[in-house]
């Protein structure tokens, strides 16, 4: 009937009720109160301020527009800027922000919009581990300028290896002729290992962790056998006799000794002269008499560094007695102790 009435020329009075009942009556009840409307009321958080504004404006970013806020490139907006508004809206509008990122060492500038250091870190898909150390705190707020490091910690392990010392002994063995000696097992160390924890940050070693050392290898003893069986001569003035066969060397007690000065006196206080040789006492007891071919009769009273096992060395009166007798292979017949 209004409908009809405006096409007849019904005149203002029904131009009045057809705009009352199309677009005011729709936003009279507000709030539960009745009265003309203003607009939708919403709330804008934007630059550190939450205001309430009242638009007709159908959008956000219209209702922005409307009250002068502007977007920036890379500002976040919530909801989005093409999202309709409704009755008491909150829209969000946080500003990017500049700020340098540091991980792992490495740093580049970034623009993010974002409150806090976490939210920019999950806004830039930054993952944190659990080890990892990040400043200022994640639930810091984040400020123009702020520089936000991520140092990259892990714990890696390596393993540290050691040599266990082997052990030496010596065993009797009748087989072989006294004197003589032959290595039964050359010896082999040990091994120990250990796991070492090592915590790095940003690649670098910071502390480290050592485990307990374990055996992982034991020694073998180093075996050497020495002969017990004596040798007895049969015929000579000596038979019945032990002897052993040596090699033999010659030094002279005098400054000019190869190899520098021997000294006057023996190991065991005898004066160095014809007749006192050098032996190892493992193979021939200090004191013991003895007959040396190509010699004649010694005691053993002296010891030297290098005369070990089946070696012994005869003093001379000269120096050129010494040099004569050189170096060479005797017969060793031990006549008992003196």
């Amino acid at each position: 009937m209004l409908a009809r009435g405006l096409r007849a020329g019904a005149g203002y009075p029904a131009l009045l009720v057809y705009a009352l009942l199309c677009f005011i009556l729709p936003g009279l009840a507000i709030d539960g109160t009745w009265g003309f409307p203003l607009g939708w009321t919403v709330y804008v958080s934007a630059d550190g301020h939450t205001r309430p504004y009242v638009s007709f404006r159908r959008t956000v970013r219209a209702v922005l527009a409307a009250n002068r806020i502007t977007l920036h490139d890379g500002d976040r907006v919530t909801p989005s800027p093409d999202a309709v508004i409704w009755p008491g809206v909150r829209i969000a509008v946080v500003r990017a922000v500049p700020a340098v990122l540091i991980v792992g060492g490495v740093s580049r500038p970034i623009r993010v919009a974002a409150t806090t250091v976490r939210d920019a870190l999950e806004r830039l898909a930054i993952s944190v581990r659990p080890l990892d150390q990040v400043s200022p705190d994640p639930s810091a707020s984040l400020r123009p300028g702020a520089a936000i490091r991520i140092v990259r910690r892990e714990w890696r392990s390596r393993v540290e290896r050691r040599e266990i010392p082997f052990p030496s002994r010596v065993v009797a063995d009748a087989s072989l002729f006294k004197g003589n000696r032959i290595l039964r097992s050359p010896g082999r160390p040990g091994l120990q290992a250990r796991t070492v924890r090592v915590l790095y940050a940003d690649g670098r070693p910071i502390a480290a962790e050592p485990l307990a050392w374990t055996v992982v290898r034991e020694p073998v003893a180093r075996v050497t056998a020495v002969g017990t069986r004596a040798m007895i001569a049969s015929r000579g003035a000596f038979a019945g006799r032990e002897y052993l066969m040596m090699e033999a060397t010659a030094y002279y007690p005098g400054p000019n000794n190869y190899g520098g000065g021997v000294g006057p006196r023996t190991a065991i206080g005898m004066v160095a002269q014809r007749g006192i040789v050098a032996v190892d006492p493992s193979v021939i007891p200090l004191g013991t008499r003895l007959f040396i071919d190509g010699y004649g009769y010694a005691v053993a009273g002296d010891t030297g560094g290098q005369i070990q096992g089946m070696r012994i060395d005869l003093c001379y009166n000269s120096f050129d007695e010494a040099i004569h007798f050189g170096r060479r292979r005797v017969r060793v017949y031990l006549l008992g102790k003196q």
